[in-house]
C-alpha cells in the first residue's frame, strides 16, 4: 500500500506541474476559506466585548477557539490532500467506473479514495499546521493540560477524517443515483466546524457517537485544553474505532450492490 501511495503522490505532482495556475488558484481559495472562518469568530469575540473571555461561546474563549479552528483546518487539509477523489464517487458509481479498484493489490476503498493526491492540499496542510502552531503558542501558560498528546490528537483527527469519507460514501452505495453523498458530506462538515457546546445535547451526542465529526476538531482541542473528564477522554477513541470498523464493513457490503459498466 505504501508503494501504491508513492505512485499516487508521483502522479499528483506530475498532474499539478502541468496545471500551475489551477494549483495557485486552489491554494488561494482555501486560504480565503480559512481567513473567512478566522474573521467570523474574531468579529464575534470583538462584538462580545473587550478581552479574550468577554464572549462565552459555549465555554470557548478566543485563544481556545483559535486552537479549535486549527484542528478544523488541519482536518480539512488532510481531506483535500489525500481524499479529494471522494467528490467524484457518486458520478463514478453511476458510470460504472469502479471495476479497476475492485481488484488486488489493495482494499477497494483505499485504492479508490486515495488515488487523487493533491499538492495544493499539502500546501494548505502546511498553512493549517502553521495556524495550529500559532494558536498553541498564543494560549496562556498552563492552558494546555495535555500538550504531550498533540501527535496522538493529530493522528486521531486524520484517522477519523479518513473513515468519515468512507462512511459517508455508503449513502451513495445504498441510495443510488441520488447525489446524497455530497449533501450529507457538506452538512456533516459544516456541523463539525463549530464547537459541540453550541448544539442541543441530542445533536452533540449524535455528532460524537453516530457520525463522529466532533472527533475531528472538538475532541482533540478539548483533550489538549483539559476540557474532558479523564475516563471519557481515554475511552472515546474506542467509539471512533468502532465507527471506522462499521464504515469499512458497510462499504464492503455496499459494493455488492454495484453493477459495473459491463453489466
Amino acid at each position: 500500500m505504501l508503494a501504491i501511495q508513492r505512485q499516487y503522490v508521483r502522479i499528483g505532482w506530475i498532474r499539478k506541474s502541468q496545471f500551475r495556475v489551477e494549483f495557485i488558484n486552489q491554494v488561494l481559495m482555501d486560504c480565503v476559506f480559512y481567513v473567512s472562518f478566522i474573521l467570523t469568530f474574531e468579529f464575534l469575540f470583538e462584538l462580545g466585548g473587550s478581552g479574550d473571555a468577554a464572549l462565552d461561546l459555549g465555554g470557548w474563549t478566543r485563544p481556545e477557539m483559535r486552537l479549535y479552528l486549527g484542528f478544523a483546518f488541519v482536518s480539512d487539509a488532510v481531506l483535500m490532500t489525500l481524499l479529494g477523489q471522494q467528490w467524484h464517487f457518486g458520478a463514478d458509481l453511476k458510470d460504472g467506473k469502479l471495476d479497476a479498484f475492485r481488484t488486488k493489490p489493495g482494499p477497494t476503498a483505499y485504492l479508490y479514495f486515495f488515488q487523487r493526491f493533491s499538492p495544493e492540499g499539502l500546501t494548505n496542510l502546511i498553512i493549517a499546521s502553521g495556524w495550529l502552531t500559532y494558536a498553541l503558542v498564543g494560549l496562556e501558560p498552563g492552558s494546555v493540560a495535555h500538550g504531550w498528546l498533540l501527535p496522538l490528537a493529530l493522528l486521531h483527527t486524520a484517522f477519523v477524517q479518513i473513515f468519515l469519507v468512507i462512511g459517508l460514501a455508503c449513502f451513495e452505495l445504498f441510495v443510488l443515483h441520488s447525489g446524497i453523498g455530497h449533501l450529507v458530506s457538506h452538512i456533516a462538515g459544516s456541523l463539525g466546524e463549530r464547537p459541540l457546546e453550541v448544539y442541543p445535547s441530542a445533536l452533540s451526542r449524535f455528532l460524537l457517537f453516530v457520525l463522529p465529526v466532533g472527533a475531528t476538531a472538538w475532541y482533540p482541542s478539548s483533550l489538549l485544553l483539559g476540557k474532558l473528564d479523564l475516563p471519557f477522554a481515554a475511552v472515546y477513541p474506542l467509539a471512533t474505532v468502532t465507527f471506522a470498523w462499521v464504515a469499512a464493513t458497510v462499504f464492503r457490503r455496499g459494493l455488492r450492490r454495484y453493477d459495473s459498466a459491463m453489466g
